[in-house]
């Protein structure tokens, strides 16, 4: 290596490596530490005592791992199938040729969500889905239903009502990604389309969508990161109740952790849970970098 190709490499380590320290501290230190706690058994916070695998054995040998990761996972498969379906048809609604003044104010009116807090979208989905609240309202009204009823204190409800306060929160990300991978479609091919005869949903799932599919499955995977670690609303909502009903993984760690001060037990749920956004993460690289070779 030459002299100054040797600087230039260590001005570049130079700037690099604070970056680098500063992540080792913020995440690998803790990281670390998870991992050394899950084989202790914190019985005795004061003395906490070697515990081996043990942690690790009783977490899969117990119900509750297994329910709160049922209820994970459909938790991230109705909010992600949810925020596919709203984000591309919204996207497709303001992809329209209308008056630029209507669609701004479209846009901007469904962007509402995106902005606001986990606690503000909490307090306004718990007021809608009170019994006293403008959803059994409506439903009662149309005569759907015969009685008011407490969706988030009631198991059978509890679930579908925090997936829909969610992808109403989530969606206008996937909106905003789709609308714009909208705009990337030529649009001689389409034009040619129409002249040949096809119709508007025919060029739509014959032409557009073939040319987003890599922008969806960057979205729907990064969709799937997110909302199989979400926490903050599930917690501010229900908080896992009713009977375990919405308990996600991580309200599950919180729970063990912060009310039963079952560190070591909690650190070895937190790295199972790890070990699945790991392997998610991981398809998320392969199918970038295999988009990017293509």
């Amino acid at each position: 290596m030459k002299p100054n190709s040797a600087m230039r490499t260590a001005q570049r380590m130079s700037f690099i490596l604070p970056a680098m320290m500063l992540l080792v501290l913020l995440t690998g230190y803790p990281l670390a530490n998870v991992v050394y706690m899950s084989f202790f058994n914190y019985a005795n916070p004061a003395e906490p005592s070697f515990f081996g695998l043990s942690n690790y054995i009783a977490v899969l040998k117990d119900p509750l791992f297994w329910k709160a990761l049922g209820n994970t996972l459909v938790f991230t498969f109705g909010t992600v199938v949810l925020v596919m379906l709203l984000g591309l048809s919204f996207a497709s609604l303001l992809n329209l040729k209308i008056n630029p003044k209507v669609r701004g104010a479209f846009r901007s009116v469904l962007m509402f969500p995106w902005l606001l807090s986990s606690s503000v979208v909490g307090s306004i989905w718990m007021l809608l889905l009170a019994p006293f609240g403008l959803l059994n309202w409506f439903l009662l009204q149309v005569g759907v239903i015969q009685e008011s009823i407490a969706w988030l204190s009631d198991g059978r409800f509890a679930m579908p009502g925090l997936i829909l306060a969610n992808a109403w929160r989530s969606f206008p990300f996937a909106m905003l990604m789709l609308l714009a991978a909208f705009q990337t479609v030529p649009e001689d091919i389409k034009e040619a389309a129409q002249v040949d005869g096809a119709g508007r949903f025919t060029r739509f799932t014959r032409i557009v969508l073939p040319h987003i599919k890599g922008i969806m499955l960057t979205i729907l995977i990064l969709e799937i990161i997110w909302n199989f670690r979400s926490f903050d609303l599930v917690f501010l909502m229900t908080g896992g109740g009713p009977m375990h009903a919405t308990e996600v993984l991580s309200t599950y760690v919180y729970n063990k952790a912060f009310r039963s001060l079952d560190f070591g037990y909690s650190s070895a749920l937190a790295i199972f849970m790890l070990i699945v956004m790991v392997l998610i993460s991981l398809f998320y690289i392969r199918s970038t970098l295999k988009k990017e070779g293509d």
